[in-house]
């Protein structure tokens, strides 16, 4: 049996007695969120809630009236607006004392209390879950903005040196894991973007927080910038998306493992790009994705970020790009997968944030974010033949990515000031465990997934996992490939025009999701090199399953057109379009 006092002995076990007895409440709300969030979640209070309309539906409903939600609301102001002296946190007020002094009285009950029929609810919950809506509340703004009251002792171990230093600027960017001192051993909270308008669960109880699983089962890390403000046309956003490679040779996929075996094991070898000692190669690839972003500019289009699929880069290509992009200073950000990180060799997403960082132009001041992907893939019979790839893999047997599974993360970026962008990695994108957990309860304005894939089209998988993102928790979706195996499984069909195909032949790399305006395909015309998004920011008012509006607070991005984007010919390397650059 596990007791409320239990509970918080066991979030908090180096905490005062004093708290742990329900004397005084913690000093930062997001340790009320973490201890009310835990046992309403843990004790199914959190299904009972509804707000106050009409006659109750029955007598197990937990019902949040216009009193209850005004008096949090206004309490939970009180709290964030506190704050007398710079570095120290604001008082708690008399309310939140006066309700934490209430859960004394049932210390010792059982937080899980099991079926209710024929039983009263318990009177506790009513008192928990108003000091969960005063937390989230007073918790406004936290992880968008740096000097935010509760959110600026997160950042208290660095020294305003460690800000400001380009040499030491590296350590700010590890990223906030939670913003409660409750054990991450257990459980973790982490700032939050998007309310889901769909369901009934702990993601759609909260504004401002989320409530996430502990650290060792998948890490979050909020990246906060640390310079500069907003754009002031942070209401259009463009994206440069290159589906490199544009050609994939069967010979990219190599066999390995056991010979007998029902399984093994396949390494991708990236053909497509130039040797690292082939130094006039790697600039004329750099200097041919500078050229697309120009070339988009003198179209009239905004670029403001710049993406490349899955596996379509190694690090030291990466690098040299994001160096040349600084140079540059015209992109806020360079996203792209890639296959090897500190001599490691894997599956990775890397993101060159220049938002979060001024004038960084040289291999010490540049700062990356390198996340490895969560899940391998696994190549089937099926997929072996719709890619033309047998004569490289057999198709009587699966066969599995080789890359070691070491690290589950995800890495969120506030950009612009209100949006969180986040990315995904192919099967990352498919799989429920671990990170969907904490993207749901995150709700990322925008997420970026990157794939090895054939054609992005509404029927297939990427389309279906995008519209679950899309509804629950509302985020706007990107998924993109490369134009490398969706040429090789068009060049299967037209093989077989008389075989009955699932799909149609495609040149949609890309496929955009956002709750406004549904699907949107995003085909390559014939004589282009890249895909330029154009996307518009939308608000929207979002409310909790308690009934509070977040007053038009929710940010999201909406598609508004595309266009293909053409190099000019004599910055297009002659081996380009083969998929064979060595």
């Amino acid at each position: 049996m596990q007791t409320l006092e239990g509970a918080f002995q066991l979030l908090f076990p180096d905490a005062p007695r004093s708290l742990s007895s329900f004397s005084e409440p913690p000093a930062l709300p997001a340790d009320i969120f973490a201890f009310a969030g835990y046992i309403l979640d843990g004790s199914s209070a959190y299904h009972h809630v509804a707000p106050d309309n009409g006659p109750p539906i029955g007598s197990h409903q937990l019902t949040v009236d216009d009193t209850l939600r005004d008096r949090a609301i206004k309490v939970g102001k009180q709290w964030r607006e506190n704050a007398t002296e710079p570095g120290k946190l604001p008082s708690v007020p008399q309310h939140v004392t006066e309700l934490w002094r209430q859960l004394a009285d049932h210390a010792h009950q059982d937080v899980h209390s099991g079926p209710l029929i024929g039983k009263e609810l318990p009177r506790w919950w009513i008192v928990l879950l108003e000091l969960f809506m005063i937390a989230d509340e007073a918790s406004q703004d936290v992880g968008f903005v740096l000097n935010n009251v509760f959110y600026a002792p997160v950042l208290e171990a660095f020294t305003q040196e460690d800000v400001v230093s380009g040499r030491e600027f590296r350590r700010v960017q590890s990223g906030t894991i939670t913003l409660s001192t409750a054990d991450t051993s257990v459980l973790c909270v982490q700032p939050k973007s998007r309310t889901p308008s769909v369901g009934c669960t702990m993601r759609s109880m909260s504004h401002h927080l989320a409530l996430l699983p502990r650290s060792g089962e998948v890490s979050a890390r909020w990246q906060t910038p640390v310079f500069g403000e907003p754009a002031a046309d942070a209401g259009a956003l463009g994206l440069l998306l290159i589906p490199f490679p544009y050609r994939i040779q069967p010979e990219a996929f190599v066999a390995g493992g056991n010979v007998k075996s029902r399984w093994g094991w396949f390494d991708v070898e990236q053909r497509w790009l130039p040797a690292e000692s082939d130094k006039s190669g790697r600039k004329a690839f750099v200097d041919f994705v500078l050229e697309l972003t120009r070339a988009a500019r003198r179209a009239g289009k905004r670029v403001d970020g710049v993406v490349l699929p899955e596996l379509s880069l190694d690090y030291a290509l990466f690098a040299q790009l994001a160096k040349a992009m600084s140079e540059e200073g015209k992109v806020d950000f360079l996203i792209a997968g890639i296959s090897d990180r500190e001599s490691r060799k894997g599956n990775f997403v890397a993101i060159a944030p220049f938002f979060q960082f001024e004038g960084a132009t040289d291999d010490s001041g540049l700062s990356f974010r390198i996340r490895e992907k969560h899940h391998r893939w696994k190549l089937t019979k099926d997929q072996i033949e719709a890619y033309g790839i047998g004569d490289a893999l057999s198709t009587d047997r699966n066969w599995w990515e080789h890359l070691d599974l070491l690290e589950r993360d995800l890495d969120l970026f506030v950009y612009r000031g209100g949006t969180s962008l986040t990315t995904l990695i192919c099967e990352d994108l498919a799989r429920v465990d671990p990170c969907q957990v904490v993207l749901r309860s995150i709700g990322p304005n925008l997420v970026i997934a990157l794939l090895m894939d054939g054609p992005q089209l509404e029927g297939r998988w990427p389309g279906r996992y995008a519209t679950v993102l899309a509804e629950d928790p509302g985020s706007s979706v990107l998924t993109f490939t490369s134009l490398g195996l969706i040429e090789r499984q068009n060049a299967q069909q037209l093989e077989k025009p008389n075989t009955q195909q699932r799909f149609p032949l495609s040149s949609s790399v890309g496929l955009w999701k956002d709750e406004a305006n549904g699907v949107q395909r995003l085909e390559l015309p014939r004589s282009a090199d890249a895909i330029c998004l154009q996307l518009k920011a939308a608000s929207k008012t979002e409310h909790t399953l308690d009934g509070r509006s977040d007053g038009e607070y929710a940010h999201r991005w909406v598609f508004e057109n595309y266009f293909g984007i053409t190099a000019v010919p004599n910055k297009r390397p002659k081996w380009i379009p083969t998929g064979e650059a060595r």
